[in-house]
Order: structure tokens, then sequence, then C-alpha cells
């Protein structure tokens, strides 16, 4: 049960930021229902990345888990939430692409701090542990 719960909490959190996100990255494109499905679609890049996160570390000594939760979730959400800014944004030309907008960045940013926020909704972040190679980025 506690596992539905992070699940559910990490859907409804990242569709939540996919809405922001068309509001900010895209208006003409707002949509609550397209925002559950971004939300789906960064929710199953999270388990993608999550999983492949859980087989490339294997077993994780007690001593460094806050550095690597850190070190290995950062990466991951940068390219996590880019993908998704990407999506969303969709740039029409070369002149206009997401790399180069301070919007995209900042919203990739709070992304990332959205994705450790409900981390605390995880088994292990509500027995007050890092969730290293379980989470569902």
């Amino acid at each position: 049960m506690d596992t539905l719960f992070y699940a559910l909490v990490k859907f409804f959190s990242y569709s939540f930021w996919c809405l922001l996100g068309f509001y900010v990255l895209a208006p003409t494109r707002v949509s609550l229902w397209r925002a559950f499905g971004y939300g789906a679609l960064r929710w199953l890049l999270g388990l993608f990345f999550g999983v492949a996160a859980a087989i490339a570390l294997g077993s994780v000594s007690a001593g460094s888990v806050g550095a690597l939760y850190v070190g290995v979730y950062v990466p991951l959400r940068v390219i996590e939430w880019t993908i998704m800014a990407y999506l969303i944004h969709r740039p029409s030309s070369m002149q206009c692409a997401p790399v180069k907008n301070a919007r995209v960045w900042l919203w990739v940013l709070g992304g990332i701090l959205v994705s450790f926020a409900s981390d605390l909704a995880s088994p292990e972040g509500m027995a007050g542990r890092f969730c290293v190679g379980r989470c569902l980025c």
C-alpha cells in the first residue's frame, strides 16, 4: 500500500508540474488531460531510469547513500525533465530551441525539486531514509 501511495504522489506531482509547464512553456496547448498524459509519461520515464539505476548500482552501503542519492538522481532528473520540457515546448524553429530558453531551465529545475520532494512519500522517505536505486525517479 505504501508503494501505491508513493506512485500516486509521483503521478499527481508530475501531472501538476506538467500542467504548470504547459502554462509557462506552451500556453496554447494547456489541458488538464494532456497534463495527466504527460505526467504519466514522466512517471514511466522515472520508472525506466529508476530501474536502470537500481540495476547499475546494485547493493549500496549505508554510508554512501546520501551522496549517491544526489549524485545519481540529479543528472537523471535533469535528463528526464529536459525530455519533458522538449515535448511540452516543441519549438517550431531552431531559433527558439528549448536549450536557449531560461523559462525552460527554470521549469526543469523546479521539476527536479518536485521529484526530490515527492521522494519524501516513498516508503524509505517516510522512514527518514534515501531511496537510492528504488525511487521512481
